[in-house]
């Protein structure tokens, strides 16, 4: 089979078809398991390998750390303010403070990394992050960004907020760790500003004055609902869990000091009890129910010298040109007086812009802003070009904040990141949601986000060659497909604009609804530039796919072979039950596979999440749509969640507290409907801290842990399994079990028999487990993680992951009917390398897509996708057998130079770091560069440039 695409022609034998450089095949013919016993003896040689992460960071922070110290002589020249995330439901509300010099984040919401990834926006220069308010809305991209922001070398980290905000780093220290990185808390006090050689800020405490001071008639947090009888002993068991969920091995006394984020160590034992009263104290003072505005300045940038003014005046070269510069006037040797502002352009006061967040009405201090109001007695330099809302709507359209807003004057514009916005800022999900629903509308539907706008340009691309009948035909194909798409995406949810966010405002006010990537420029000009933001290029999308050589060929193929089985059937199709996958990478999210989120719908009553990465949320608003997310919402039953690593849970809160809100938005006065949380018990450490500094969230789940659905063969047991009689009967299944997995401290495995005809199995994350093979016995379905290629087996196994061909194995092993592979390392961005034997002789197993919908009856489709899809990303397949090529000949060097550097030597061995896959970006013409360009691609946004094929090319 020929793969062409571009100017790259390859033909192979291996994983792809034929490849004629690959002339060496690394064959995985054995599938080894691992029991809890000699799990332990593997994780224990593991940890004893060695880790080389430490060293490579602390070159990175070294060298940053000069950067800094240079620029640190200079006022920025270049400042603009960017939108990463508008405050729409489901999107992040982040916005990107971006110098010559340094970067500041304001907000971090749940997807901010992913985000910046896709958009090229560099985060890796980041030292301060300013946080409005202590909600998950502000805080959930926290966690995930700092272990990004430490991979890559940044070795200290500024909060600025609300104070006890640091609590979010020791709730989650057990899977976030941090070891080369620091996390410190400014004091955010109205005496003290902050300035660094960019600006000054301002803190500005806003609250209700009854309330600023937190006094001891808070109620305090109530114990997280846990199922069944008599769990008190098991969660103080589970409360003061302390496991560490990246560093395998057991830890030593002194190696405990050192595996928590730098923080302010926490007092434990008799030391917690000894501190009390100091505690009660510090918490009558802690003004916790206060948000943070800031007003910024930036540093005044002296006006540059006019070279050609300064020899009209007579001044010669050497020192008085200095004088001149720095804004001082000289006389020249002939007597003659030479003003500086006569020779430099106009010097630059530095602009001031204001952020802020007024939760509630009665948290509004207009005096506090009185020093900026164009009130004709302020000076103009201190009128803010810009003043930033994060405040909610309902608040926003109150009267009383608007004519707040009017008092800075027609010159201010007014940015709003809130949920009047709608754009979700992607602009690739779609674009590879619109190839794949080439091959199938109902696997791969369109995705109900119409918040991007689609521009749609009709005739044949220009360039394009049309010589020929066939030529034609393929042209008009794809305009046909194209406009088909587009207007299903006017049609889906109405207009693609945002929510109108000026209600009654008075007609000064210049208002600017945010959108990924709106720009706000305040330095050398100030001006609104909305040319950046993202746009969907549907025929482009289209044109991609369709100029592969044998694509329509085999497109037309699939789909004779999709009506034959999907038509040809005489019993009736059954849309029930279903699987909707959200997230299919591991790790960290990327453009196209965001992390672990599977949904099972039962019925349409009745539905269950399996698994919860960052983004979950936001995943669930593109697929079903703004509109009807709600409805959908209102059916999850429970929540699922295999290990406690954060890429698998840290979505659980947005998730959470979306639900309720659905749950209001039909009823208000309803009793609380909690969702039943099928998690390790050891999670409640993490939800407990968070209800208690943080937000209220215990009222929405309750926990039944993983540890009590371990398998019984006890007779009680075989009727239902541990899990509730209510749990069942509200989820509509038979029967859920789970089971001990090797991959992590607390991992699990799980099996859920809905109905007599249908039993669906998911691994988790996990090496070939046998005691996932036991609970899986005959599934109709597996859902599998295949982490890694066949010829990584080692990096899989050191990882604790799976192969494609293991997750395979498994699938045979327990008489799977089908098997669907996902959780793929992001260098597999778009398609896994999979064995020759998989795409030839198998016909059982399918590969898992974001936004992918597969029914019971549409199973046996799935491994006929394959041809397609090779083509359809015939580019990535070429690449990832070039790297494979690449590995092979160093492996080969290796065997004949001993002392050679070993192949996947960078990070092979870092078994306890969160960030070991990387995230690529293959793609070369997906580049929307708008941020950094001079900077170095490979470490753009924080992107993790050890990614061990790009080091051996390299």
């Amino acid at each position: 089979m020929l793969v062409n695409s571009g100017k790259i022609r390859i033909t192979s034998k291996h994983m792809y078809g034929k490849i004629i450089i690959v002339n060496k095949v690394v064959r995985i013919s054995s599938v080894r398991y691992y029991s809890s016993d000699s799990s332990k003896k593997l994780l224990g040689f593991l940890a004893s390998m060695p880790k080389p992460n430490s060293g490579r960071i602390f070159d990175a922070q070294r060298q940053r750390q000069q950067i800094n110290k240079k620029a640190e002589k200079y006022g920025p020249s270049t400042v603009y303010l960017q939108v990463l995330g508008s405050g729409a439901r489901g999107a992040p509300n982040t916005l990107y403070l971006f110098t010559d010099q340094k970067r500041y984040l304001f907000n971090c919401g749940e997807g901010t990394q992913r985000l910046a990834h896709e958009h090229k926006v560099k985060l890796s220069k980041l030292d301060h992050i300013f946080i409005t308010n202590k909600t998950w809305r502000n805080i959930g991209g926290l966690p995930g960004l700092s272990l990004t922001l430490q991979d890559v070398g940044v070795p200290n980290i500024t909060l600025h907020g609300p104070d006890g905000l640091d609590e979010l780093y020791n709730a989650t220290k057990r899977f976030v760790i941090m070891k080369e990185m620091n996390v410190t808390m400014a004091k955010c006090s109205p005496s003290v500003d902050f300035e660094d050689n960019v600006m000054t800020v301002k803190y500005v405490l806003l609250g209700p004055e009854d309330k600023i001071l937190k006094t001891d008639s808070t109620p305090i947090a109530k114990k997280p609902k846990l199922g069944g009888e008599n769990h008190d002993s098991k969660f103080e068991e589970f409360i003061h869990d302390d496991t560490d969920y990246y560093k395998r091995e057991v830890k030593s006394p002194d190696e405990l000091k050192n595996t928590s984020p730098k923080l302010k160590p926490k007092n434990v034992g008799k030391d917690a009890l000894k501190s009390k009263n100091e505690k009660v104290l510090h918490e009558l003072q802690k003004q916790s129910h206060c948000t943070v505005a800031y007003i910024c300045t930036l540093k005044k940038r002296l006006g540059t010298l006019v070279l050609e003014k300064c020899v009209e005046f007579g001044v010669k070269p050497g020192p008085l040109l200095g004088q001149l510069k720095s804004g001082q006037d000289v006389v020249l040797p002939n007597g003659k007086l030479v003003r500086s502002k006569d020779v430099k352009t106009p010097d630059d006061p530095g602009p001031v812009f204001i952020v802020l967040e007024v939760p509630d009405i009665s948290y509004l201090k207009e005096s506090e802003f009185a020093a900026h109001y164009d009130d004709k007695m302020n000076p103009p330099e201190n009128i803010p070009t810009v003043v930033v809302h994060y405040t909610p709507p309902h608040v926003f359209n109150d009267p009383k904040y608007r004519a707040f807003m009017s008092q800075f004057g027609a010159t201010t514009r007014h940015l709003v990141l809130n949920a009047h916005n709608s754009c979700m800022g992607s602009e690739a999900v779609h674009r590879s949601q619109h190839r794949l629903h080439l091959l199938d509308e109902d696997m791969f539907p369109l995705l109900r986000d119409a918040s991007v706008p689609a521009l749609w340009a009709p005739g044949p691309r220009a360039g394009a060659a049309l010589d020929g009948a066939r030529l034609r035909g393929i042209e008009e194909l794809k305009n046909k497909i194209a406009e088909a798409q587009f207007q299903n995406i006017i049609n889906m949810e109405g207009s693609c604009g945002d929510a109108s966010a000026d209600g009654a405002a008075p007609a000064r006010l210049d208002l600017v609804a945010a959108r990924t990537l709106t720009a706000l420029h305040l330095r050398p000009k100030r001006a609104l530039d909305r040319s950046a933001e993202p746009k969907l290029h549907i025929q482009e999308y289209i044109q991609e796919a369709m100029d592969v050589d044998g694509f329509v060929e085999s497109l037309e193929k699939f789909r004779k072979l999709v009506e034959k089985i999907r038509y040809g059937k005489t019993q009736s199709q059954q849309e029930y039950p279903k699987v909707v996958f959200l997230g299919t990478g591991s790790c960290i999210p990327s453009k196209t596979r965001n992390t672990s989120a599977i949904v099972l719908q039962i019925d349409e009553r009745s539905a269950m999440l399996m698994d919860c990465g960052e983004g979950t949320f936001g995943q669930l608003v593109r697929f079903f749509g703004p509109k009807k997310v709600n409805a959908f919402l209102r059916t999850l039953k429970a929540i699922y969640i295999s290990h406690l690593h954060a890429d698998h849970h840290i979505g659980l809160i947005d998730v959470l507290q979306a639900r309720r809100q659905a749950l209001d938005e039909v009823d208000e006065e309803a009793p609380t409907t909690s969702v039943y949380l099928l998690a390790p018990g050891q999670i409640v450490s993490w939800l407990s801290i968070y209800d208690k500094e943080f937000e209220r969230i215990q009222d929405e789940f309750t926990l039944i842990p993983n540890q009590d659905l371990l398998e019984d063969k006890s007779p009680e047991w075989e009727a239902g399994g541990a899990l509730p009689a209510a749990a069942r009967a509200a989820l509509g299944v038979r029967r859920v079990r789970t089971c001990h997995v090797a991959h992590c401290p607390n991992a699990f495995g799980l099996a859920v028999d809905v109905d007599e005809r249908y039993k669906l199995t998911y691994s988790g994350d996990t090496i070939p487990c046998a005691e996932l093979v036991s609970i899986g016995k005959n599934s109709t379905l597996l859902i599998h993680e295949a982490t890694m290629e066949d010829e990584l087996a080692g990096e899989a196994r050191i990882k604790m992951h799976s192969t494609t061909s293991q997750a395979i194995n498994i699938g045979k092993e327990m008489n799977a009917k089908y098997t669907i592979l996902t959780h793929f390392s992001q260098r597999y961005a778009r398609l896994p390398r999979l064995n020759a034997n998989i795409l030839n002789d198998n016909n059982t197993v399918g590969i898992a897509f974001d936004n992918m919908q597969i029914t019971m009856n549409d199973l046996e489709l799935l491994p006929h996708m394959y041809a397609p899809l090779q083509l359809m990303f015939a580019e990535h397949c070429v690449e990832l057998e070039l790297k494979a090529a690449n590995r092979a000949r160093l492996k080969d060097k290796q065997r004949l130079s001993p002392t050679l550097p070993m192949a996947n030597s960078i990070r092979s061995y870092s078994t306890n770091n969160h960030k070991d896959e990387e995230t690529t970006d293959n793609d070369k013409n997906e580049h929307n560069g708008t941020t950094d360009n001079n900077e170095s691609d490979h470490q753009r946004n924080g992107e993790n440039v050890t990614d061990n094929d790009r080091n051996i090319m390299s």
